[in-house]
């Protein structure tokens, strides 16, 4: 099937779940306004997660206003996973971009995204766009230092795996989506997109890289914060456990586990000895933790809260929580897999 040219016909829906973030998406809005393509050539589609803020008081409103088409919906808190697949169920367009409530677009980001998926038509081509740490993000040690997407290290590709399949910036075609599966509908932070990048791409999907494709993440992050995610990711790395085979799994997320390949074990071998030299309860109650907080008001400390810190401190916290998680009964030889709706 064809897409249309005629910018007075639809071609895109962009989809944003959100949750608590109601005056960064008011921003995340403002910068679709300003997009090179024409506003009639797409919709928007908002679905609220069951916000506690004024999300579900001011957006209806402020979207009001906007030039282009945009809609918004709401429902009590179920997850990241079930707010994606609304969304998506409501979108009236063939191609479809998952944008991130806190993902602030540069003008040509949906032509680019449009435009590449003109030159790869078929139905199992996703695009995923780059995506970078805003420059208005406060001037903080944190900030500075941590970088959640890592993207530089696709800079060089025109591919990416299926498994980097980033719900921030990307796009697909909606049947190909509905007719091989949707995010798995579960409650935190639960690898929803990295899940079902893995599935899709047992089903043929291939993701295109474009990098010109740009936005900037506002995401103004915490230590506190970050040791909650990691931790909960770690909890629900069942999720991910359901699906993927071991072998390619623990590779891809630096977990040493003996369903890795034995080549894979014994290459990082050396690497987790360190790793858990510098990295393990203690030191990272004693001393990791301590210096990251003072990080943030003591120069000698900030000279120390290097990125390699941060991954360091964040790779402890998932880890134990993927080790909490195996220890109760939530791991698929007990729980069989998620719940997937299509």
């Amino acid at each position: 099937m064809g897409m249309p040219d005629a910018p007075n016909i639809q071609q895109l829906s962009v989809v944003i779940a959100t949750y608590n973030r109601c005056e960064v998406l008011k921003t995340t809005l403002k910068c679709l306004v300003n997009q090179t393509l024409p506003p009639n050539a797409f919709e928007v589609i908002v679905v609220d997660d069951g916000s506690t803020d004024n999300t579900a008081r001011d957006i209806p409103e402020f979207i009001s206003n906007l030039p282009y088409e945009t809609s918004f919906f709401t429902h009590e808190n179920r997850g990241p996973g079930y707010t994606e697949n609304r969304g998506i169920r409501k979108a009236k367009n063939r191609i479809v971009l998952l944008l991130a409530d806190d993902i602030w677009a540069t003008p040509e980001l949906l032509q680019e995204h449009l435009s590449t998926h003109k030159r790869y038509p078929a139905d199992n081509i996703a695009v995923l766009g780059k995506v970078l740490q805003s420059p208005e993000l406060p001037d903080t040690v944190i900030q500075r230092n941590w970088d959640p997407f890592l993207f530089n290290r696709f800079e060089d590709m025109e591919m990416v795996d299926p498994i980097y399949f980033y719900a921030c910036n990307i796009s697909v075609k909606k049947n190909f989506l509905i007719e091989n599966g949707m995010f798995v509908e579960r409650k935190g932070a639960a690898h929803e997109d990295a899940e079902l990048g893995y599935r899709l791409g047992q089903k043929g999907l291939e993701i295109i890289y474009n990098k010109r494709a740009l936005a900037y993440h506002y995401h103004q992050e915490t230590l506190d914060a970050l040791v909650k995610r990691a931790y909960e990711r770690g909890r629900n790395f069942d999720v991910l456990m359901n699906t993927v085979p071991g072998a390619y799994l623990y590779p891809v997320y630096k977990i040493f586990s003996f369903a890795a390949p034995v080549n894979y074990l014994i290459k990082t071998f050396p690497r987790e000895i360190v790793r858990r030299a510098m990295f393990n309860a203690l030191s990272v109650s004693l001393f990791w933790l301590p210096l990251l907080r003072l990080a943030e008001k003591n120069g000698m400390a900030a000279l120390l809260a290097r990125p390699l810190a941060y991954r360091g401190v964040n790779g402890y916290f998932l880890r134990k929580g993927y080790r909490d998680m195996r220890r109760t009964s939530r791991h698929p030889a007990e729980t069989g897999r998620q719940k997937c709706r299509t």
